[in-house]
């Protein structure tokens, strides 16, 4: 028996499928920055190579862009597989995402990233929480960046905050982050401090959980 049943001569309404998004409107940046650093954090911390790689949505509407790609050595030979992410883009926006090698190990040959776009859609629903009055200053030989996290449903939620760092040839640095408790309706400061050599950055949210 259904647990659900449309009214008698009324159509039942599948779910339409999302929206994709044409791949033209999508830029991979052209400098990728392959690491070998500590990721994750607490218990949870282990040492891993990953990829530092831009997109940029070239479109007028937001994108949930999912990336993936695979390391590879001097002879162009795979020596790791990158575990996908997947980020919101806005309009006419960038984010940076940090592909890590999907066993969680160091790969001390890889010194190139094949990157590809597993899958790109129209988000259903705006984020509910944002980053507003953002500023980014120059601190000696690195920048800072600040912003408050507005939480716009009604009801708590756990945000990832990133921020991404670049130098000033436009290769992506680093991508810290923090885990923000926040209530519903509620704000709260945020800082990000970036590395020596840094001389742009920015503050974007990940995946959210309400």
């Amino acid at each position: 028996m259904l647990a659900v049943a449309c009214a008698a001569g009324v159509a039942c309404e599948r779910p339409r499928p999302p929206e994709p998004v044409d791949p033209s409107e999508l830029a991979i940046g052209a400098r990728v920055t392959i690491r070998t650093d500590t990721v994750g954090a607490d218990a949870h911390a282990r040492r891993a190579t990953f990829a530092l790689v831009d997109v940029d949505n070239r479109g007028e509407r937001p994108a949930t862009v999912t990336l993936g790609g695979v390391l590879v050595d001097g002879d162009g030979h795979e020596v790791g597989t990158l575990r996908a992410e997947t980020l919101w883009i806005p309009a006419r926006g960038r984010r940076t995402f940090a592909l890590v090698d999907d066993r969680d190990a160091p790969r001390p040959d890889a010194v190139a990233v094949r990157v590809d776009v597993r899958g790109a859609v129209r988000p259903r629903h705006d984020e509910v929480v944002r980053i507003e009055q953002g500023h980014v200053w120059r601190d000696g030989e690195r920048v800072v960046a600040t912003g408050m996290v507005r939480n716009t449903a009604d009801r708590p939620c756990h945000a990832v905050v990133l921020a991404g760092f670049h130098g000033a040839d436009g290769a992506p640095l680093t991508r810290p982050f923090a885990v923000f408790p926040i209530g519903g309706g509620a704000e709260r400061p945020t800082r990000f401090v970036g590395p020596p050599g840094s001389t742009s950055g920015y503050i974007f949210v990940g995946k959210i959980r309400c």
